[in-house]
């Protein structure tokens, strides 16, 4: 069971104006996996989406009722479009998934679709019940209203009868009648027994069916929580129930320790004490404490009778509560938290690497396959804000590469917040990449390419070339959070670009300060080709990113060629300035076969004036002609009153 796609309506700033969706990519596709990196400014909502998601869901830290801060604008809402909303859709049931007599009466046409409305703050867990998308369903020989007595199963077909009887013994119902509180907990024990008896009438949300709240708590995704900003010291504390460190140790021990013969003898070992509670078994000792009670009792009130029941404890659950993780450096004996932020931070990064090569490696799980038979396992889905925290770039790569091995294995699914370009990778995972915008109106708005960008004959090479280009160019984010992107060839152009700044900032003193705000506002990529800018240029119009590009015309016409295939991508001339042959020719009329970065920064400053109107065409397209023409007016009279 993973999750397919989560909505999330008026939580804060995220699903204001329409909803925010985010959909997981299919694992299937070349080069996905379950991988969500949500990146955006600061204060723009990224860590609040995993927020919503534990409200959502149980075991998190986060009270099930929330505050008026929740709220967009932290206001009480008034109408039902602005209550608050949390929406999963769940798909890929395995064939222990569709056994789980918890999961499947949920399940239609594949999905799993459950949710949660807040109409405002502060309410109480059971006022706000889960609700699930399901038929309504009926039996197939019984069309009347319960209750239904033994008599009105007598004519119906022999398989319903015996279900009948089981439900009866299960239910411990002496008189054989199905009450009206008791239908729907029945015509779910015949849906899951034999789904032929039934018949699914119309699909609608069911609020809180067959105690739908209690029994997500055993089936939804176990959360795995690594926040930023908190105090990594309690995070690293593995003896604190919620931290990251405490779930990702329980986790290890669960799947490393729970086929243990060790282990296994203590279960069978519970199972020998819960023996001695059995109404065939039952232990005399058992049987005479409860005759003690029993005859206390019946001083007050008569024909009372005490029963002990004995369940049978859950052995890995808390059972890694009683260890606790120490740092040894020579002789001297530490606890993480005396530790730096860094080591920290690297100690989850260390329980990630070993949970990623458990998941992939370790027998109980490398073996298994989605649809195999075997015992049912709940779903982990791992909320880490930005991953990269701490980290020097190597190790940050290195979390990404644990946190992806993670995402690969069919029972986890990641979600991670970033301001990295670690994180971000256009060639292999675009399709998880999640871009937090925030509007005029100070609400965020969310996209995602849901589809496979890379297609048709030449799919392979154009995912190539972004993997050669992302390889060399640690620049990938910055094209998302710039005002203007402009594709350039190569580091020629880049160069240039920062060397005629300097000398207008030295020609223009007054106006320095404004030029430097304008250059920094721009992202200028080198793509190594004018392929790859096509390629580049492709993937950022699909995130609803507009880029400009430079590129030589190689002595061919514009509207020839290569070029004429590079217009019919951007559509237009206005996104793009050629040179005719290449950039060193048309500007400086030479023709250099290296060194060229030097060389143009070389020429800019020493002969600038020499070059000047070439050379501000060609900047003046970079910054954007009407911004470059208002800054060259209001330089030229601060250098007049100077």
């Amino acid at each position: 069971m993973r999750i397919k796609e989560i909505i999330i309506r008026n939580f804060k700033s995220i699903g204001c104006i329409e909803p925010c969706k985010i959909i997981f990519p299919n694992v299937n596709d070349e080069g996905s996996s379950d991988f969500i990196t949500i990146i955006g400014e600061n204060n723009i909502g990224k860590s609040s989406i995993l927020e919503a998601l534990k409200l959502f869901l149980p075991e998190t830290d986060l009270p099930s009722n929330p505050t008026i801060d929740m709220f967009p604008n932290k206001i009480v809402p008034e109408n039902e479009e602005d209550y608050m909303e949390v929406m999963i859709t769940f798909d890929g049931f395995n064939t222990e998934d569709m056994n789980n007599t918890h999961i499947k009466p949920y399940v239609h046409r594949g999905e799993m679709r459950i949710r949660r409305i807040w109409s405002g703050p502060d309410l109480r867990d059971s006022d706000v019940p889960f609700e699930a998308y399901i038929p309504k369903r009926t039996l197939s020989e019984i069309s009347h209203e319960a209750p239904w007595k033994e008599a009105d199963f007598a004519v119906c077909d022999e398989k319903l009868i015996q279900l009948h009887k089981s439900f009866c013994v299960e239910k411990k119902l002496k008189s054989k009648t199905i009450t009206a509180a008791k239908q729907e907990e029945f015509i779910d024990f015949v849906f899951l027994n034999d789904s032929s008896l039934t018949v699914d009438g119309v699909v609608e949300w069911r609020k809180n069916p067959n105690g739908l709240s209690s029994i997500l708590r055993s089936i939804m995704p176990k959360v795995i929580y690594v926040p930023a900003v908190k105090l990594t010291n309690e995070e690293a504390d593995a003896k604190k129930t919620k931290s990251a460190a405490s779930q990702i140790v329980s986790t290890l021990f669960e799947h490393h320790l729970n086929e243990t013969d060790e282990i296994q003898n203590f279960k069978s070992s519970l199972l020998a004490i819960q023996s001695i509670f059995d109404e065939e078994n039952r232990h005399t000792e058992v049987k005479g404490l409860e005759k003690r009670i029993g005859r206390k009792l019946n001083r007050l009130m008569d024909d009372i009778e005490v029963n002990f029941k004995f369940d049978i404890p859950e052995v890995m659950e808390n059972l890694y509560m009683n260890s606790a993780i120490q740092l040894k450096r020579g002789s001297l004996m530490t606890h993480p938290s005396q530790q730096g932020n860094g080591l920290q931070r690297m100690l989850i990064l260390s329980l990630l690497e070993i949970l990623a090569e458990q998941l992939t490696n370790h027998s109980i799980d490398s073996e298994r396959q989605p649809g195999s038979e075997g015992q049912w396992k709940r779903s982990l889905l791992f909320l880490i804000e930005e991953p990269e925290i701490y980290l020097h770039p190597h190790l940050q790569r290195k979390m990404r590469d644990s946190l992806i091995q993670i995402s690969k294995h069919f029972l986890s699914q990641v979600i991670c917040t970033s301001h990295s370009e670690n994180f971000i990778d256009l060639a292999d995972r675009h399709q998880g990449l999640v871009i937090l915008r925030k509007g005029e109106d100070h609400l965020t708005s969310v996209t995602q390419v849901s589809e496979n960008i890379y297609n048709g004959e030449a799919a392979g090479e154009m995912r190539d070339r972004m993997r050669m280009l992302l390889n060399f160019n640690t620049s990938t984010l910055e094209a998302f959070f710039a005002r203007r992107v402009v594709l350039v060839e190569g580091d020629c152009e880049v160069a240039s670009v920062y060397a005629i700044k300097e000398r207008l900032k030295q020609k223009y003193p007054q106006a320095a300060d404004e030029l430097e705000a304008l250059v920094k506002e721009v992202s200028v990529i080198p793509c190594n080709g004018k392929l790859t800018q096509k390629a580049y240029y492709t993937v950022l119009e699909n995130f609803g990113i507009d880029s400009y590009l430079v590129h030589d015309l190689d002595g061919i016409e514009q509207d020839q060629g290569s070029n004429l295939n590079i217009l019919n991508t951007i559509g237009s001339e206005e996104f793009r300035l050629t040179h005719n042959r290449n950039f060193e020719h048309f500007i400086f009329n030479e023709e250099w076969e290296n060194d060229k970065p030097w060389r143009a920064t070389k020429k800019i400053n020493d002969q600038f004036e020499l070059y000047e109107d070439k050379l501000l065409r060609f900047f003046s397209f970079i910054i954007e002609e009407n911004k470059f023409n208002y800054w060259m007016e209001h330089a030229k009279q601060t250098l007049v009153e100077a």
